[in-house]
């Protein structure tokens, strides 16, 4: 992949994260989640300006501007980062003061940037995209000061996001919190990798490898680790609801035979008013409740210690149905249950599709070899 297609890429991980967060920001509007927008736009507008066809377009109007506008943007996504953590981790009545404390140390860094970077346009001129690091000392001090001070603020977050990580109460927010930190640690990593560039250039050595690239794919792992995590806690718990639909669907299919045989039998089992389809863990309550309900009618066709296996099981539900079926007479006296039942839906819906693993037909085949391939 060419540079130029992994900041194209970084760009598109970024502004899907800020679409994301927008859509939720305007179904529930809220200051931290405000700021958390601002912060992502800013991110955005820095890595398109970072875009050489971009940036380049002011530099021809103002020599230099493109960069200095990249990296105050920066600055202003940094700080509107620090007001979405106060936001989420402050009392109302103590953010103003928290807000205003990090608004000066940002507003120094702002203007300490461009004060650096106007000494050296004016001292040096350099292209921004390409600064001579050995020959023009004032274009580096620039660099590093950007790059130090980002430093310091990602360890700082980073430092806090693992602090509310250990301490959050809702399982997806603690793991968000957990990546969002190590997308923190890894951009720290982006950032040590710069300082160290420069410095080893400014010394008059060279390191053997592109700075470009390599703090391109350095930024790209930390920036697309940060997305995941910032965004984390509003998708999965939809993608592990929807797994459990499905989980809950395949086992409401692989008993439908076993249910169809028993609702044959026993047409009054079949509760009346069907759930809606998207309300499937429902639907599958009701067609345990319903199995059950068609075995009770076939207790006295039952023989005893039918419980024994799963096989046992199916094997005398064929025989209480045909036995129904042709009209026998039932048991004076049913035999007692010999397996308990439980409370617990996944316990009873595992021992129903193990019973209707040997049912006949080809579903029941195909689950009964698929289970001797496994134990094979």
């Amino acid at each position: 992949m060419s540079p130029e297609a992994l900041h194209l890429l970084i760009i598109a991980v970024v502004g899907l994260a800020l679409a994301y967060k927008s859509v939720d920001l305007l179904r529930r509007p809220r200051p931290a989640l405000l700021a958390l927008c601002v912060a992502l736009l800013a991110l955005v507008l820095a890595l398109v300006l970072g875009y050489a066809p971009v940036g380049g377009v002011l530099d021809r109007a103002v020599p230099g501007l493109g960069w200095i506008a990249q990296h105050e943007i920066v600055f202003a996504g940094l700080f509107a980062l620090q007001v979405f953590l106060v936001c989420s981790t402050h009392a109302p009545e103590r953010r103003p003061r928290a807000v205003a404390g990090r608004a000066v140390v940002i507003t120094a860094g702002m203007v300490g940037l461009i004060g650096v970077w106007t000494v050296a346009q004016s001292a040096e001129a350099p292209d921004w995209a390409a600064v001579r690091w050995a020959e023009q000392p004032w274009s580096a001090t620039a660099n590093l000061v950007f790059v130090a001070w980002v430093a310091v603020s990602l360890v700082l977050n980073s430092r806090l996001t693992a602090h509310w990580a250990r301490l959050a109460d809702r399982p997806w927010l603690r793991r968000g919190l957990i990546v969002f930190t190590a997308g923190g640690w890894l951009s720290v990593v982006w950032a040590g990798h710069r300082i160290v560039y420069i410095g080893t250039a400014v010394m008059g050595a060279r390191l053997p490898w592109d700075q470009r690239f390599a703090e391109l794919v350095l930024l790209a792992i930390g920036l697309c680790t940060g997305m995941v995590g910032i965004t984390l806690p509003a998708w999965a718990p939809r993608v592990a609801a929807l797994r459990q639909w499905l989980a809950h669907y395949r086992s409401y299919r692989r008993l439908a035979p076993l249910w169809d045989a028993l609702r044959r039998a026993t047409p009054s089992i079949a509760l009346a008013s069907p759930a809606p389809w998207w309300h499937m863990e429902y639907r599958l309550y009701r067609r345990v409740i319903e199995i059950w309900d068609g075995r009770a009618a076939l207790r006295g066709h039952i023989a005893p210690a039918a419980h024994a296996t799963p096989e046992a099981e199916a094997a005398a539900l064929r025989a209480a149905l045909a036995a129904k079926l042709e009209g026998r007479p039932p048991t004076a006296a049913p035999p007692p249950e010999t397996r308990p039942g439980s409370r617990v839906l996944a316990d009873e819906v595992a021992w129903l599709e193990r019973v209707a693993a040997h049912w006949p037909g080809p579903a029941g085949s195909a689950r009964r070899t698929a289970g001797q391939d496994r134990a094979s």
